[in-house]
């Protein structure tokens, strides 16, 4: 139960981030940080519809239990591997101001060991309901 509010959390955030940036998308890149680089329209709307798509299936995990672990891996998937190139991104000096810093820490990778962290206890819950 506990894992499900973690993941209508994270599910809500990321389909709403998702929305957002389809829908306005030049607004939404103009909330980040310069060294994004060139507005592209494409692009922005594409990452919307993999937070979309990533919100929705961590919201279906919640309602179909016997899927919700492949459901959270589909959903989380995406948004760990963003969080590990905003990672590298950080570690290659891309953001170079110290709040650039910790808007990346907590906007995009603090989301993604968050889902990184329910994927990895839903995969354990459903190994210990597997044995018992």
């Amino acid at each position: 139960m506990k894992l499900n509010i973690l993941a209508v959390i994270l599910g809500i955030g990321f389909a709403v981030t998702g929305i957002f940036a389809f829908v306005s998308s030049e607004t939404f890149f103009g909330l980040l940080g310069d060294y994004y680089g060139a507005f592209n329209s494409h692009f922005v709307k594409d990452a919307g519809i993999a937070f979309l798509s990533a919100g929705c299936l961590l919201l279906l995990s919640t309602r179909i239990t016997k899927w919700c672990v492949p459901l959270t891996l589909g959903g989380s998937l995406f948004i760990i591997l963003h969080g590990l190139f905003h990672i590298q991104m950080l570690i290659m000096g891309m953001a170079t101001t110290a709040l650039d810093v910790a808007i990346e820490i907590f906007i995009i990778i603090s989301p993604s060991a968050l889902a990184a962290l329910l994927l990895i206890l839903r995969i354990r819950e459903h190994s210990q309901n597997s044995n018992n």
